[in-house]
């Protein structure tokens, strides 16, 4: 038996479609919506809709893509996994630190939003070693439930995603009566860019679909529990988003755009206590998202630990909970440091654009690898296996038009210190066999 394939037998597979679907819109549904109604009026005005219609669409072209490359595939690592079995190991690698790349930042950011909104609340909190403090606190706790073993940080995504799911309904449902008419209107967007922008946005948002795959090695039964996990995550997640943007802008109007906290200020209208609801809601919100994230991304490490392409000491399995405790450790640590670091806005667009640039990937690879498995069985392919990715890809690139360059540079800077990292790596591992 191989090395990697001892190393994923050694995981257990606990994972069915209800806790995948719960840990996607986890990830999916984080600290974002609480924001986006805003950011999208200040970029398209009441068009809004128009780039949640499009983003939903180019997503949802994407989850069938992930859907058809991830139930071939029974590996932890996620698109490493897609790309490696389409393109080869360096290809497969790069894609691997994409994924990790923006999740880590990602979920530093989070963090860091989720301990300033506490401040809010316990002005202690705004300083700097109180915050510090708070940040190794919360990683420390997301950490010790992922280590006790995936079903331990399945529950924890199950449960945050139902508590913020609740949130969030009761938000539609109360807000929903104070919504006017004369709010809800069309102005078509007067700059292609500006509605290219706002899509960039929505995407960013819906995101985060390919963070709960790395943990393919943990999933039970791929073939029926990805693609049905996937297509019901996204599709609950795009009305969700829809819905409290309407009533967003039918609460609040032409103020929606001025607003900081837009689903706050319109809740506060409907009773005192909105405000602090849609607060608990958010960091409710927030903490599911971290975990969520690191019952994901810490298996892409533990992944490259298992392919030798990191210490193998990263793919340790803890003999009593079988989990990856090592790559979970490893990317807690680092995660704390970067939301400790504060500099994760600066690095933010790095982020999208390489969820833009991976996604491309995955696309590519779900095509070729359902080609392959068509050639070898001589059956003819489903025509929505054939289109998915092929329509999933001009939506892409026509996202990716809308990046600046200094994005690209940046993502370019980490690709090439990543291929680096590869070879050299590579030459030193051939050197010592």
């Amino acid at each position: 038996m191989s090395q990697t394939a001892s190393a994923d037998e050694a995981l257990l597979r606990a994972i069915g479609p209800v806790g995948l679907a719960a840990s996607i819109v986890n990830i999916m549904v984080g600290g974002s919506i609480f924001v986006l109604p805003a950011a999208l009026a200040r970029e398209v005005g009441s068009a809004a809709p128009l780039a949640y219609l499009i983003g939903a669409t180019v997503m949802g072209l994407v989850a069938l893509s992930f859907a058809q490359a991830g139930r071939r595939t029974s590996r932890s690592g996620g698109p490493y996994i897609y790309v490696e079995n389409a393109f080869g190991r360096f290809p497969g690698y790069l894609a691997g630190l994409l994924t990790w790349l923006a999740a880590a930042f990602a979920s530093a950011a989070v963090a860091a939003a989720l301990v300033d909104s506490l401040g809010t609340v316990f002005p202690s909190l705004r300083l700097p070693i109180a915050r510090g403090l708070a940040l190794a606190l919360l990683f420390a706790v997301l950490a010790l439930v992922n280590v006790r073993g995936v079903r331990a940080g399945t529950r924890l995504a199950t449960a945050t995603a139902i508590a913020k799911s609740a949130g969030l309904l009761l938000f539609v449902v109360l807000a929903a009566r104070l919504v006017e008419a004369r709010n809800i209107h069309w102005e078509w967007p007067t700059s292609a860019a500006g509605i290219g922008r706002a899509t960039v946005l929505v995407i960013f948002a819906l995101a985060g679909m390919e963070v709960p795959l790395c943990a393919g090695g943990e999933i039970r039964d791929p073939a029926r529990t990805v693609p049905r996990a996937l297509l019901g995550a996204m599709a609950f997640v795009s009305v969700l988003y829809l819905t409290i943007h309407l009533i967003a802008q039918g609460v609040l109007g032409r103020g929606l755009a001025q607003s900081q906290a837009p689903l706050a200020d319109a809740l506060a209208r409907a009773s005192a206590g909105g405000r602090a609801l849609l607060l608990a809601t958010g960091a409710i919100s927030m903490f599911g998202y971290l975990g969520g994230d690191m019952l994901g991304t810490s298996r892409i490490l533990f992944a490259f630990g298992r392919d030798g392409l990191l210490p193998r000491r990263l793919a340790a399995v803890h003999t009593g909970t079988r989990a990856p405790h090592m790559a979970i450790m490893v990317h807690t640590v680092i995660a704390a440091v970067l939301a400790m670091s504060g500099t994760f806005t600066l690095l933010a667009p790095i982020a999208s654009l390489a969820i833009l640039l991976l996604y491309l990937g995955c696309c590519v690879a779900a095509w070729i690898l359902a080609r392959r498995d068509a050639q070898a069985s001589g059956s003819a392919q489903h025509p929505l296996t054939v289109l998915a990715p092929l329509l999933a890809i001009p939506g892409l690139l026509w996202v990716l038009a809308h990046s600046t360059p200094p994005e690209f540079l940046a993502v370019g800077t980490v690709i090439a210190l990543g291929s680096a990292t590869y070879w050299v790596g590579d030459a030193l591992r051939a050197r010592a066999a």
